[in-house]
């Protein structure tokens, strides 16, 4: 792992709170006033980033800092995996928040990290963003952390009908010189594909 994080001040710690980090493309503002007749399409939840474990050594305001940078890390993997403009064909820049290794990784795991498998959907949006982040502490150095993940997607496909998409696990993230990054993960991924019963032995 990289170069440790030290925080700085007095350790105070504020269980249970919570920052909601606003996922950018998925509601981006021109600063034009809003036309309400043109809300046939809900927009995508915001991300949710709680602290559960990890931060008792860290002051209110490092570990405030670390949810904003690590909601970053992770709502720019969203936003490239799950809610560009659709349809689509390309989704390997949805790992450019992982190291190198992690990345090669997860481009054979294309299918079970993004929404490759309703690539010819009309439109993605998030219905449900929740990150539980537990840190690597030694005093007061951080050195690296955990993200255990919910995310839940409505997937609009041509006929119009809407499949669920659910990503549940958890994300492995280190901190190099204070920068984070994505070295692994532990998934599953529900693509809210129907089995035809008929086609089972």
């Amino acid at each position: 792992m990289g170069q440790p994080r030290r925080s700085t001040g007095r350790a105070v710690l504020r269980t249970g709170a919570v920052a909601a980090v606003t996922v950018l493309a998925a509601a981006c503002s021109t600063g034009d006033t809003p036309d309400d007749s043109d809300s046939s399409t809900p927009e995508s939840a915001a991300l949710r980033v709680q602290t559960v474990s990890g931060a008792d050594q860290l002051d209110e305001r490092t570990r405030a800092e670390l949810e904003g940078e690590v909601g970053d890390v992770l709502s720019a993997y969203v936003v490239e995996a799950f809610l560009q403009d659709f349809p689509r064909q390309e989704f390997v820049s949805s790992f450019e928040s992982f190291t190198s290794r992690a990345a090669r990784s997860a481009a054979a795991d294309i299918d079970q990290l993004t929404a490759a498998t309703v690539r010819d959907a009309t439109d993605v949006r998030a219905t449900e963003l929740e990150a539980r982040l537990s840190f690597l502490t030694q005093g007061d150095d951080v050195h690296g952390g955990t993200a255990a993940v919910h995310f839940a997607f409505e997937a609009t496909m041509e006929d119009g009908t809407k499949r669920p998409l659910v990503l549940d696990g958890r994300f492995l993230l280190d901190a190099e010189r204070g920068d984070w990054s994505i070295f692994g993960y532990d998934v599953a991924f529900d693509n809210g594909a129907q089995v035809d019963a008929e086609s089972l032995p």
